[in-house]
């Protein structure tokens, strides 16, 4: 039996880890539309509890000046969510806009990405 080089070694090695980085960046790519496509179906009079079952923990809880309620902000690789709420605790705005994360930034400077 022929032994296997080193450099084939090393160039099935380098192709591996290739396949693998590629298959991570189309795993979060694809999921794009994942915490956006659920805070879509949040709207207006919507209770905090409702809110948070259906997107999972905040990442930031923040509460507003002058009693006006509360914030909350959910974060993924690819959007952040903002939701307002009133002082009895039921959404009044919802914000959806791009996320500053690094997968984003590194990734958009490859690819279109979605606004």
């Amino acid at each position: 039996m022929p032994s296997v080089s080193r450099r084939r070694l090393f160039i099935a090695a380098a192709l591996l880890g290739a396949l693998l980085m590629g298959g991570a960046v189309l795993h979060f790519v694809r999921g794009v539309g994942g915490i956006k496509s659920r805070a879509a179906s949040i709207t207006v009079g919507m209770t905090r509890e409702q809110v948070v079952d259906l997107l999972g923990p905040p990442a930031i809880d923040l509460l507003r000046v002058g009693g006006r309620g509360t914030m909350m902000a959910w974060v993924d690789q690819m959007w952040q969510i903002d939701v307002y709420f009133g002082p009895d605790g039921r959404a009044q705005t919802v914000g959806c806009k791009p996320s500053s994360s690094g997968l984003r930034g590194t990734v958009g400077r490859v690819l279109p990405l979605p606004e």
